[in-house]
């Protein structure tokens, strides 16, 4: 996975495509895709949930990549003229922590369906910030089809 630059959505432009509503919204950017990954940035913001002083947490690290999928399947799905289907994090796997983040520090997480299979999805996910891999591991997504958003 290579880091992108050019953002291509941000801010409030991304509600369309993911149900998440701030306090616990965790994306503030996406960059697009290209042949190995979906792209997704966030600022990390002091004393706020998943930022605890200047330390964002682990778990806010993983809420941001559970999002990151959500937000590419929204996108998706809506290029393609259909309805944004919700979802849900099934499992959480093999997941690496390597540095810190703190808030200021934007990382950047590339997502890459590895497997899809009927209802379910297997995700691998690597996070980046100041250009160093940070966290990585896997996702397993299910899908709801038939709910409505």
């Amino acid at each position: 996975m290579k880091i992108p630059e050019n953002v291509l959505i941000s801010g409030r432009s991304l509600f369309k495509y993911i149900p998440h509503r701030p306090p616990v919204f965790l994306i503030d950017s996406y960059y697009g895709r290209d042949d190995d990954a979906s792209y997704t940035g966030y600022t990390p913001v002091k004393d706020t949930l998943f930022c605890t002083g200047t330390l964002f947490s682990e778990e806010g690290i993983v809420e941001h990549a559970a999002q990151s999928v959500a937000l590419a399947a929204g996108i998706d799905a809506m290029a393609h003229g259909n309805e944004v289907v919700p979802g849900f994090v099934g499992s959480v796997n093999e997941y690496h922590f390597y540095a810190p983040v703190h808030s200021g520090d934007k990382i950047i997480t590339g997502i890459k369906e590895i497997h899809k299979y009927t209802g379910f999805s297997v995700i691998h996910v690597k996070t980046f910030c100041n250009g160093g891999l940070v966290a990585e591991g896997e996702l397993k997504v299910v899908t709801i089809n038939g709910l409505k958003q």
